[in-house]
């Protein structure tokens, strides 16, 4: 490898020829169709990152030479270029855009414009994502990109969501996309400092990244400064949250009540029925939901700086996020603080320095209340007195099953957790020559998590060691360092070449203590005043990866582009016969429109046709040391310590690969119709899986390279300038993503493996439901149905859920379309915006109706109230959805089944913003440069028929007792001067 490294470097010095110019700082002016000054626009020297964004009054500084391409956009204008020449200086002019062809789109290691880009990339940017109220990417993401699935398991703002790019391709290791933040892998992409994230999709696009893209990467780029005056902004927005319960539903206190008399009356006519039940009068008719939610506050404040000079320009930022969770005694605080910073040291030489901090503190003292909300009997009654009433006492009855409240328990129970990160990272470039340049770039990153967790002697979940406590951390370091040589270079006739070769190496460090004492005082909270030592826990692992990357682009006048790329990634992780896998690209554009007999065209603006294929890797999800022979030490024989083996060696364990293909096809109609379609194979092999072992191994499992999954789907992005040369503008914007998956190949000769619910099969989609087929009620009796197949194939029908087949049922919890929808509409200083996202096709498993939709197996639990187009059985001949209700059950109907699951179609208003910029001339008045005031809202409404409170969900498709989202209302003043 080093041999090839070698040749690619002399191949790029080879390209030196004499006569070209040295850097020189080229200054400009840039403004709009109507002549006034443009801030934010972009430019970059075309085929490096080099670059940089005008000011408040429109103007920029950037280091090129005479031969250099400038490339000038800005979001909503059409972008120009611009060679320098002997020129240092220039005015430019933009037009109005009618699509975003020459929008820059940051690659991570490179960037080049939407127009030539040859991968499956999506940007998006930082005003698009930031139109909700959130506190991570994901949901910030969330409908954003076509092929992107967002899926959130919980409302709970201290709970990332689930992201999926292009489908899952693995069994059991890591499906997460890779994060990289300002051009290098890791860093923190707090929502507050995002300048624009782009999602990489296919291996042209991705194979950069080798070994760490199987999965897909989000670039963000963090926001910088500008040379001039410094601007300073200035952030509040302040809302408030409700909680939304869809469409279910639980019955009261008087709806239960009269459903259980009458079962009581019909099966127990002897039964003294206020041995069961309360008496009416009694009935306390609690609404637990209402107990354990509240409306609930959420603040975010942000305080920025930005400015400089032609050498040296600054971003100073410090922001606040408050949120507390809907459900009572949850939330978080976020603290942040980003420096960034760039300096040119001579005309050569620049350095930046980015250096970014969070805080974090969230706490869950709800007491079990999110699961008592869904299931405690509205006839019990939380309060004694006044006070908060502890069932375990007796001192009056409770009639629910867990005799448990949580109201109680929350006096007596903490939880808190704290997440302090840091991140620096140091980047460094020289000309070597004026087509040649060398950048070095340096990340260390640090996080240090903390938990302390409290149970209370006075309380009921420790009271019988008289009270527990639990104190938990750990910390993490990583270090990066990236070294690239980057050429470029122009031939005449139209040619141009372009790209880099580097080597990476990262490190990773982890280590955890954690310790649980017995017997403490109530109020105390230092693990030293616990009487006695329950339990105490440590680990530390680490890893390594070096990767040698390199890429060559070429070019003939902006209509036939070539992308090639090669990187080899080596990890501790893998065995020692191979450490090390390679993984390629190459990616082919047609700029169709750029030829002669389309140029001039006037209703095809745009037309490019795109084709690439890749391989890219997976390393993640799986132990540091999943290939070595390990012994667990924490066994002792006769008072000695002592070891006994745990995992078996496996010398070949390697990368997990996925082999990607794809076809893209970009077109813009009447400079006001943008298309976009991608269509993608994408076959994973080499699978990273714990294979279980027979027991008389000894072992549990193997970690091996088994099995294959595909994914094919087809993508796309609509964008249309409804109304665009009137005052009263309207911008419509729609993505979709179709993905299908299967497994095509598992270990040996095996076709199933067990996973629940979800087995994997092969030729079966990940996320199949395998349980008993529900077959409805029988109409005569009452009963529970399902489905039995017989040795010759045939089906019958059983009350017997043990003697029901287990089978595929023939749905899966993969959505089949999915993506979201954005409409636009301004006029002067007003802009009104609505953002949908909608998903079709998933089936889920409403798993938790068996213990509150239970037929009277759990008849110590509330019920949920019937649906709309459901019924309960009663007499002979009903044909319903529903079995008779029994106390004490019905034949097991509450069992896992297909009866639970559903169909989680929705269409959300995700949220609807209204924004308005005072006029200039007002402005000024006040000594300021600009004012926006918004409202907006969030989770608005949901369209669906699930019967749950969220069809929102994982790829695994399982709900329980939820913790719903919010529907919140927030304001907010943007200031700048």
């Amino acid at each position: 490898m080093s041999n090839l490294f070698v040749k690619a470097l002399l191949l790029t010095l080879c390209l030196s020829i004499s006569g070209f110019a040295q850097q020189v700082t080229f200054t400009g002016l840039v403004r709009d169709d109507t002549g006034q000054p443009l801030p934010g626009a972009t430019i970059v020297v075309r085929g490096t990152t080099q670059g940089t964004t005008t000011n408040a009054q429109g103007t920029f500084s950037v280091r090129a030479t005479a031969t250099d391409v400038l490339e000038i956009s800005s979001i909503g204008f059409q972008g120009t270029t611009l060679t320098v020449g002997n020129r240092t200086n220039t005015e430019i002019s933009l037009k109005k855009a009618d699509t975003m062809l020459d929008e820059v789109v940051v690659l991570g290691y490179t960037s080049t414009r939407q127009k030539t880009l040859t991968g499956a990339a999506q940007a998006v940017s930082a005003k698009e994502l930031k139109d909700v109220t959130a506190n991570n990417v994901g949901q910030l993401l969330q409908g954003k990109a076509a092929g992107v699935f967002v899926g959130n398991s919980s409302g709970d703002p201290r709970t990332p969501p689930k992201i999926l790019i292009r489908g899952v391709g693995t069994l059991t290791a890591s499906s997460n996309p890779l994060y990289v933040v300002d051009g290098v892998i890791g860093g923190i992409p707090n929502p507050s400092d995002i300048e624009s994230i782009t999602v990489l999709k296919d291996a042209s696009a991705t194979a950069l990244y080798g070994a760490r893209a199987s999965n897909g990467v989000i670039v963000v780029t963090t926001r910088r400064g500008t040379s001039g005056k410094t601007q300073v902004t200035a952030r509040l927005n302040k809302g408030v949250g409700y909680l939304s319960l869809g469409n279910f539903r639980l019955l009261d206190g008087q709806q239960l009540y009269s459903l259980q008399k009458q079962v009581f009356q019909r099966d127990r006519p002897t039964a003294n029925i206020n041995d069961y039940l309360p008496a009416p009068e009694k009935n306390a008719n609690t609404n637990w939901f209402d107990k354990a939610f509240r409306p609930a506050s959420n603040t975010l404040a942000e305080l920025s700086a930005a400015g400089g000079s032609d050498k040296s320009r600054f971003f100073l930022s410090g922001n606040y996020y408050q949120e507390d969770g809907i459900l009572k005694e949850t939330g978080l605080d976020r603290f942040g603080l980003r420096l960034n910073f760039s300096h040119n040291v001579s005309e050569k030489f620049r350095v930046s320095l980015n250096t970014a901090g969070t805080y974090t503190r969230g706490y869950d003292n709800s007491g079990g209340s999110l699961y008592g909300a869904y299931t405690y009997l509205p006839y019990d009654d939380p309060y004694l007195n006044g006070q908060p009433y502890n069932p375990v006492t007796g001192a009056k009855t409770w009639y629910g099953r867990d005799n448990a409240n949580f109201i109680y328990n929350q006096q007596y129970g903490t939880f808190k957790e704290n997440t302090l990160s840091g991140d620096l990272l140091l980047k460094a470039e020289y000309d070597l020559l004026p087509w040649l340049t060398l950048t070095t770039t340096n990340r260390a990153q640090t996080s240090i998590y903390a938990t302390e967790t409290s149970q209370d002697l006075r309380g009921n979940s420790a009271a019988d060691v008289f009270g527990r406590l639990t104190n938990y951390t750990d910390r993490s370091n990583t270090l990066l360092t990236s070294n690239l040589l980057r050429f470029r270079h122009s031939f005449g006739g139209g040619h141009s070449l372009d790209g880099l070769a580097g080597y990476e190496y990262q490190t990773y460090y982890y280590q955890s203590l954690g310790a649980t004492g017995k017997g403490i005082f109530s109020g105390l909270n230092i693990l030293d005043a616990t009487s006695q030592a329950e339990s105490i826990n440590g680990t530390k692992t680490d890893n390594a990866f070096s990767s040698y990357l390199f890429q060559a682009n070429y070019g003939y006048n902006e209509k036939y582009l070539v992308t090639t790329s090669f990187r080899r990634d080596g990890s501790s992780k893998f065995g020692s016969n191979h450490k090390y896998g390679n993984f390629y690209a190459v990616g082919l554009t047609w700029v169709a429109s750029n030829e002669a007999f389309l140029r001039s065209n006037p209703t095809l603006n745009n037309l490019k046709f795109r084709l690439s294929y890749g391989t890219t890797g997976n390393a993640d999800g799986i132990s540091d040391y999943a290939s070595q022979g390990l012994y667990n030490l924490t066994g002792q024989y006769a008072g000695v310590p002592s070891a006994y083996p745990t995992r078996i060696e496996n010398p070949n364990l390697s990368w997990e690969v996925s082999n990607n293909t794809n076809l893209g096809i970009d077109a813009t109609l009447w400079n006001r119709l943008s298309v976009s379609v991608d269509l993608y194979n994408r076959l994973t092999d080499n699978l990273l899986f714990n294979r279980p072992l027979q027991a008389t191994s000894g072992y549990a499992s193997i970690t091996e390279n088994v099995g294959a999954v595909l994914n094919r789907g087809l993508e796309v992005v609509l964008s249309a300038d409804i109304l665009q040369n009137t005052a009263l503008k309207w911008r419509a914007e729609l993505n979709a993503g179709m993905n299908r998956n299967r497994v095509t190949a598992l270990y040996g000769d095996r076709t199933f493996v067990a996973n629940n619910m979800r087995p994997f099969a092969i030729d079966q989609p990940l996320n199949s439901w395998y349980m008993r087929r529900w077959a409805g009620v029988d109409p005569q009796t009452g009963s529970p149905l399902w489905e039995k197949v017989n040795a010759d194939g045939t089906s019958t029908t059983t009350g017997n859920y043990n003697e029901a087949t287990i089978q595929f049922i023939g749905s899966n919890a993969n959505p089949k379309l999915f993506g979201g929808i954005r409409q636009v509409l301004s006029w002067k200083g007003l802009e009104l915006n609505a953002f949908f996202t909608y998903s079709t096709g998933a089936t889920l498993y409403n798993g938790d109706r068996n213990l509150f939709d239970n037929d009277g197996a759990y008849d110590r639990y509330n019920l949920m109230a019937l649906q709309k187009g459901w019924s309960r059985w009663e007499k002979q001949g009903d044909i319903a959805t529903h079995p008779k209700y029994m106390i004490g059950g019905n034949n097991n109907a509450q069992r896992p089944s297909s009866r639970f699951l559903e169909n989680g179609n929705y269409l959300r208003l995700r949220n609807v913003s209204l924004s308005y910029e005072l006029p200039t001339a007002l402005v000024k008045k006040a000594s300021l440069t600009g004012v926006r005031l918004t409202a907006s809202g969030d989770n608005l409404f949901t369209i669906t028929n699930f019967s749950g409170i969220d069809p929102d969900v994982t790829e695994t498709g399982e709900v329980g007792t939820k913790y719903p989202f919010s529907k919140k209302f927030v304001f907010g003043v943007q200031l700048s001067f």
